[in-house]
């Protein structure tokens, strides 16, 4: 079911930019070297920036200012699901950060998420960026991936952001998201508290953590329904749904985890650690200190799925570590 396909009977409450100069370098002295644009703290800059890349009429690497805080009070584009802070990613463009934050400016009377991504040719890297204070959406309340975007996040920081759907990160239409060295936390949702990987479309979260996010109803940390869920090496863990999911909630998806710890997460109804209506892995992970009404550490759903286990363990979960009993193998309880 298309994320535009879906009905939801409540809503979350509020939770509670002279044009500048861009300076154009190139990096190295041999053919093809990547041009770079540097550009000052300043957010006209930056969307000036963003369109040259899209138009390919100025560098697709632009290098924002160290330490630099770009506001944005009023957004730039409007897309399909809504408003956002930059303009709309069409081509490939590249945002490299040095402790460097783009927010919503808590004062901006519109609700935009940061940035929508769109296919087929829309790609979008950032590196060394905290995002933080979007959303008050239907769909991503700081990053949308859509129409066969991709958006790839390095050593970034995803913050303090809500919608219905996606708190943090809508991945939708068969989109791409990566997430490298990276975290997402404190952000909110009915379902999706930090990520919503729709139908369709890929997630991979490598050496990332998805921390302190909540779902009113489904989902947590992360809510699936995608063709792939790949974890690597990261950490799910402090996030809560009112229904289902604390950590993850899997929606008759493929789901592959390893070497990764989901931990200390809470569900009002079942599955505190992982509701599993899919195809699970777990290889080398740890599912522990989660709790929930029934299935503290797994909750395994009667949709036809599995959960297979393979030299992994759920284990100190409350009140139990899986349910029903006896479903997945290896799990004692």
């Amino acid at each position: 079911m298309a994320i535009g396909e879906v009905m939801y009977r409540r809503r979350l409450k509020a939770v509670a930019l002279a044009v500048p100069f861009v300076v154009a370098v190139s990096l190295g002295s041999t053919a093809g070297a990547t041009s770079l644009a540097a550009i000052p703290c300043d957010v006209t800059a930056l969307n000036n920036a963003i369109n040259a890349a899209n138009n390919n009429t100025g560098p697709h690497t632009i290098r924002l200012a160290p330490k630099c805080v770009y506001n944005v009070l009023t957004p730039a584009s409007t897309g399909g699901l809504g408003l956002n802070a930059l303009p709309i990613i069409t081509g490939t463009v590249t945002l490299l950060g040095d402790k460097t934050t783009i927010r919503r400016d808590p004062d901006a009377t519109e609700g935009f998420r940061i940035a929508e991504v769109d296919g087929p040719n829309g790609r979008l890297t950032i590196e060394g960026v905290t995002a933080t204070g979007g959303g008050y959406l239907e769909y991503g309340g700081t990053y949308l991936p859509r129409s066969g975007g991709t958006l790839i996040l390095k050593h970034s920081t995803v913050t303090n952001s809500t919608a219905n759907v996606g708190g943090a990160i809508v991945v939708d239409l068969s989109s791409t998201l990566e997430m490298h060295d990276s975290v997402v936390r404190d952000s909110a949702a009915v379902q999706g508290g930090a990520i919503y990987n729709g139908p369709g479309s890929t997630t991979l979260l490598q050496k990332t953590k998805v921390v302190r996010n909540q779902a009113t109803e489904f989902g947590g940390g992360i809510f699936t329904a995608g063709v792939s869920l790949t974890i690597k090496n990261s950490h799910i863990e402090g996030n809560r749904a009112f229904q289902q999911g604390g950590g993850i909630y899997n929606d008759r998806a493929p789901m592959d985890i390893s070497s990764t710890t989901i931990a200390d997460n809470r569900a009002g109804q079942m599955g505190g650690g992982i509701a599993n209506d899919g195809t699970t892995t777990l290889t080398d992970t740890k599912v522990r200190r989660n709790i929930a009404l029934n299935g503290g550490g797994v909750w395994q759903g009667t949709s036809g799925g599995s959960l297979t286990l393979v030299r992994s363990r759920i284990f100190d979960n409350t009140p139990n570590n899986c349910r029903p009993v006896g479903v997945i193998l290896g799990c004692t309880n």
